[in-house]
């Protein structure tokens, strides 16, 4: 009998998104996040898309802040129906805001609620940021993996940072292929 190594490949990353500050829920300072774009658009069969991942990816709240933030990397664990884990790793960071866009944001009222918004007076109105995140989802714990994937994304995103462009090695990141480690396969 010779015991020889199976190579089960799976998904890195099942799912990439981009989730930003939404301007259209915006209430004094404060607001929700939305799906700005999503990676890839379809559900994989072995894998639906969960929407509700986006209350996990800014454990702050979404609320503009008077100053830039430094970004964050972190990880959070989902468990499913079944039971089976999904990582949302996320890496946040804070997006300049316009002052003029900052300013009608600030003086919108809250329409759905009685109580005085405690937060238009102690926003200055001026230069604001907005907090967005890029978030990859897998079935697996790598997440030295999805950290390398956050750098690299940043870097071909710097001026001068490479010569591969965001639609090239998004849909790459995303259906990178790993082997399971210990898998035996026996002849």
């Amino acid at each position: 009998v010779v015991v020889l190594p199976i190579i089960i490949m799976q998904r890195l990353a099942d799912y990439f998104l981009v989730v930003g500050y939404d301007h259209d829920e915006e209430r004094g300072g404060r607001s929700c996040g939305k799906i700005i774009q999503r990676f890839p658009d379809k559900d994989w069969s072995d894998c639906s898309f969960n929407p509700r991942v986006i209350h996990f990816c800014q454990p702050q709240g979404w609320i503009l802040t008077a100053k830039r933030e430094l970004p964050t990397f972190f990880i959070s664990i989902l468990t499913d129906l079944d039971g089976l884990r999904h990582y949302c790793a996320c890496l946040t960071f804070h997006q300049t805001l316009l002052p003029a866009t900052t300013n009608i944001l600030l003086n919108k009222t809250n329409d759905y609620s009685d109580e005085a918004d405690d937060t238009a007076f102690l926003l200055p109105r001026t230069q604001m940021y907005a907090p967005k995140c890029l978030v990859l989802t897998s079935k697996l714990d790598c997440f030295e993996a999805f950290r390398f994937s956050f750098i690299i994304i940043i870097i071909i995103n710097i001026p001068g940072g490479g010569t591969l462009t965001f639609a090239r090695i998004l849909p790459t990141s995303v259906s990178i292929r790993i082997s399971d480690e210990g898998s035996t396969y026996i002849v």
